[in-house]
């Protein structure tokens, strides 16, 4: 468990009120130490995959890289890419990750960097966007619905309302140490599939159709108990609910464990709400924690940077 203390000239101490999480301060992460590295990564596991960095001012694009490398390879924005987040459009035609890659950079555009929020990225004004990216999010993991997700996930906060629009984090490492023997033994050696039809927003994604039902949703196939290989923890891996679906299992019965799945994982006593600051930025391991974006009025300015980092293959706890 954390307590506050400073190593390497960084200042770590735990989040008041929340049972896993630090709070770190002191950080340049263009000039971070190799010494200084270890402190954060140690950090990280201690504080069961939930850090957030205070900065007084807003980080440049190579600053928040920076930071995204401590914790692994800089992954492609989802979105960005064809094959990393997003199916082919019809039509579009085939080429290399390099070839894409260069077409961005020649637009101006960074394929590592996402936007979230209703601003437009280069002119910061208000931009239409649908009423249902104000609505409340599901609990859910970045691009679980791929082979391979993204292990870290970190998001700079750059324009936040007065009020709403925080962001909840569900530690599953927690839940798992507290699954009911009856439970547990429902879901060891299963798997979920992770529905690729619809984004966070609810939105559907491009190139997709609505499955009939969650047995022909299209998506991958990863064990609901998994091994977070650099903490050596076991944590439950349920992606999101909507169209989760337990193969082998009749549709009836895979609907009635996931439920009580669910239920258990997203008990308050595992759950934080953050609250934003300007300037944050929030780091956490897809691999061990759930997140949603709480509601926020649509008429309050909300604008996030995003990276993330590669991710490896999901490794089932045995």
């Amino acid at each position: 468990m954390l307590s506050r203390e400073t190593r390497e000239g960084i200042t770590l101490e735990p989040i008041v009120g929340a049972p896993f999480g630090a709070r770190v301060s002191g950080v340049d992460p263009v000039a971070l130490t190799s010494a200084q590295k270890a402190v954060l990564l140690n950090a990280y596991a201690d504080a069961h995959g939930l850090l957030c960095f205070g900065f007084d001012e807003l980080l440049t694009a190579e600053q928040l890289h920076a930071l995204t490398a401590v914790f692994g390879e800089n992954e492609f924005a989802p979105g960005r890419i064809n094959g990393i987040g997003r199916r082919a459009r019809e039509g579009e035609p085939e080429s290399t990750v390099d070839e894409q890659v260069a077409k961005l950079r020649n637009k101006g555009v960074d394929p590592y960097l996402a936007f979230i929020g209703n601003l437009d990225p280069k002119t910061l004004e208000r931009q239409p966007i649908s009423e249902k990216f104000f609505g409340e999010w599901e609990w859910h993991t970045d691009m679980s619905y791929i082979p391979v997700p993204p292990t870290f996930s970190l998001l700079h906060a750059r324009i936040i309302p007065d009020d709403g629009g925080d962001t909840g984090f569900c530690n599953q490492v927690l839940a798992a140490k507290a699954l009911p023997d009856d439970l547990r033994s429902r879901i060891v050696g299963r798997s979920i599939k992770h529905d690729s039809t619809y984004g966070s927003s609810g939105i559907l994604r491009p190139g997709m159709t609505v499955p009939e039902s969650p047995v022909e949703a299209l998506g991958a196939v990863h064990p609901i108990l998994r091994r977070v290989p650099s903490t050596g923890d076991e944590a439950l891996f349920l992606g999101r609910r909507t169209n989760g679906y337990i193969p082998d299992l009749p549709l009836g019965e895979s609907e009635a464990l996931l439920n009580a799945v669910w239920a258990h994982a997203t008990q308050p006593e595992f759950c934080y709400r953050h609250a934003w600051r300007v300037g944050e930025v929030v780091v956490w391991d897809n691999r061990m924690l759930l997140h949603m974006r709480h509601p926020v009025d649509e008429s309050r300015d909300r604008f996030m940077w995003r990276t993330q980092t590669k991710g490896e293959a999901v490794v089932a706890s045995t």
